[in-house]
């Protein structure tokens, strides 16, 4: 079994500014980014499933016409109150408090690195479950997430792990074992 992580291509926002469940559209190089990532996948028939966001699901669209799931729980980390807010504005002392507690701390109106880290492997589960060669397109919190799981990364240490936009990572299922294969763009 296959299973294809798609992260959204840029997003139309400016630099600086925090956001997560927030629907902030695609940038003016959709059509390009979107060109080049989909010779990269796979011609067989897939189950794919989008995180409901426009950044998203335009991609989806753009890479598999109308033959996708809408699945909330792919959606990225929801920053809560501090959504669209430049991060120069969020007080020093929220921030301080939030990094030094990364995982488990909740930003206010939000929610914690933990929870969208039991959300994605809920995912990540279910569609192993199923045995059908699956894509996900979805954000660069929920790959982190799911490759962190796959490699035993811990997940304070899944912000490491590099997916810029438009990144595919290919996981491999193989006797209920999860492996990484590749991660490319």
């Amino acid at each position: 079994m296959e299973i294809y992580l798609i992260r959204h291509t840029t997003p139309a926002i400016e630099s600086g500014i925090c956001y997560g469940a927030s629907d902030v559209d695609v940038a003016g190089s959709f059509d390009t980014e979107a060109a080049r990532i989909k010779p990269l996948l796979p011609s067989g028939p897939l189950e794919v499933y989008t995180s409901p966001l426009q950044r998203c699901e335009k991609l989806a669209a753009a890479l598999f016409g109308n033959n996708y799931i809408k699945d909330d729980r792919l959606k990225e980390m929801n920053f809560g109150n501090w959504e669209m807010l430049p991060w120069d504005n969020i007080s020093k002392n929220a921030l301080s408090k939030w990094a030094d507690n990364v995982v488990f701390e909740h930003i206010p109106g939000g929610e914690s690195y933990e929870e969208l880290y039991n959300r994605s492997i809920e995912v990540l589960e279910e569609i192993t479950a199923s045995g059908k060669d699956t894509v996900l397109v979805t954000h660069g919190g929920v790959i982190r997430c799911i490759v962190a799981h796959v490699t035993d990364t811990p997940l304070v240490d899944a912000f490491d792990i590099s997916v810029d936009y438009g990144h595919i990572s290919h996981l491999q299922v193989e006797n209920g074992e999860v492996k990484v294969i590749f991660s490319n763009l």
